[in-house]
């Protein structure tokens, strides 16, 4: 893992694995991380190992207050361009679509039910911690799966949690109380590693968030391919998160010197 830094404006790419061609997400507030930025890129690279793609996760960062955010992604955008590193980025939180690509919301909720279906087939019920649900629910609209409302969803009783509202929005005291069977994080690092473990020993299914919220990186068949992704690992020993890092780690073993230190997680 390495930063790069742009010189045109306040701004960095966080890279996971170097020479190769990379996917990734961009985004702008008044001060971007890198910790979080590395977190991201990696769990990107899990994706592609999963989907046995010879690339890199990626991550970057847009540092620069609201009055100057247009002119600061503009030049972010023509220096990168110039860098002829086969990096492709879409738009994350604080950057708009017009300037990058945006995100495909839909191929994103795809995912998201096809793992819910594959992980928790009799489910019925659902919340989420989501503060506008809509596409949620449009995306459940073919299913037997009905989203209840609640505002106390880490406690409400229910087959499944859609979680993601921000990153680690799900802690280790929020996976004590959970009343649901199965989890499916919406967005990446939804969880902390602590509420993983806690929910791997109370019994309550993750889903791979690296898997369950890829969207359009899965490809044309999205819903297909998640289900292909996982279900070999529905019963794996360690739980679906570990079985399918342990699976991404394999195919990465084929083509990189050594193992990336430290798992999305």
């Amino acid at each position: 893992m390495f930063i790069r830094k742009l010189s045109s404006t306040a701004a960095f790419v966080a890279v996971d694995l170097a020479d190769c061609p990379g996917h990734g997400v961009v985004r702008s507030a008044p001060k971007i991380l890198q910790g979080g930025a590395k977190d991201l890129a990696r769990s990107m690279t899990y994706t592609l190992a999963c989907l046995e793609r010879q690339e890199t996760g990626i991550s970057a960062g847009i540092s620069t207050p609201k009055e100057t955010k247009t002119e600061a992604i503009k030049h972010f955008v023509t220096e990168l361009a110039d860098w002829d590193a086969g990096y492709f980025l879409t738009a994350g939180k604080g950057v708009a679509g017009d300037a990058v690509a945006s995100v495909d919301q839909e191929a994103v909720w795809q995912s998201v039910v096809a793992a819910a279906q594959v992980l928790c087939p009799e489910a019925t019920t659902a919340v989420t911690d989501l503060p506008d649900s809509t596409g949620l629910v449009a995306a459940l609209a073919d299913t037997n799966i009905s989203l209840v409302a609640s505002e106390e969803p880490f406690t409400a009783e229910a087959d499944l949690l859609f979680v993601g509202s921000k990153m680690r929005v799900l802690d280790h005291d929020m996976a004590d109380q959970l009343k649901v069977k199965t989890v499916v994080p919406i967005t990446r690092l939804a969880l902390t590693t602590r509420a993983l473990a806690r929910c791997t020993s109370r019994g309550v299914v993750v889903a791979p968030d690296f898997i369950s919220a890829a969207g359009a990186l899965l490809g044309t068949e999205v819903a297909a391919t998640t289900h292909t992704l996982l279900a070999e690992l529905v019963d794996h020993p360690a739980g679906p998160v570990i079985g399918a890092c342990l699976q991404a780690e394999k195919f990465l073993q084929t083509w990189q010197d050594s193992l990336p230190f430290g798992r999305p997680l």
